[in-house]
């Protein structure tokens, strides 16, 4: 009895550190998609002409679909699966982007997302 007592108290002292790092990884991930989505809106901000109301509104558009992506990106989905839902996320991003820039802005963006990932 004492050791299965035991067994229990280390699996939730386990399960307990296990679901505290997991929590510390989101919040990391979170607050390192939050810096590099104000860079990205800064970049964008120059790029485009944009005024600093849109600027803020790309910047929380930005954060928003990287945190989609990103919890999509460490799903167990499958690699056909990902790419599904990934596609589907820029869509949408793109669909909520036309709705802050010009649509010379827009353009403008697609053609530096496409420098961006051919570059890459």
């Amino acid at each position: 009895m004492r050791t299965l007592i035991t067994l229990v108290i280390l699996f939730v002292c386990t399960t307990n550190t296990i679901a505290q790092t997991q929590v510390e990884d989101q919040e990391k991930d979170k607050k390192i998609l939050r810096k590099l989505a104000v860079e990205k809106a800064i970049e964008l901000q120059k790029e485009l002409n944009l005024t600093i109301r849109a600027s803020q509104i790309l910047q929380k558009t930005i954060f928003d679909y990287s945190m989609k992506a990103n919890k999509v990106l460490q799903s167990k989905l499958s690699a056909r699966e990902k790419s599904k839902s990934l596609s589907n996320i820029i869509y949408f991003q793109n669909e909520e982007l036309k709705k802050v820039l010009t649509v010379d802005q827009f353009y403008q963006y697609l053609n530096l997302q496409n420098v961006s990932v051919a570059g890459f």
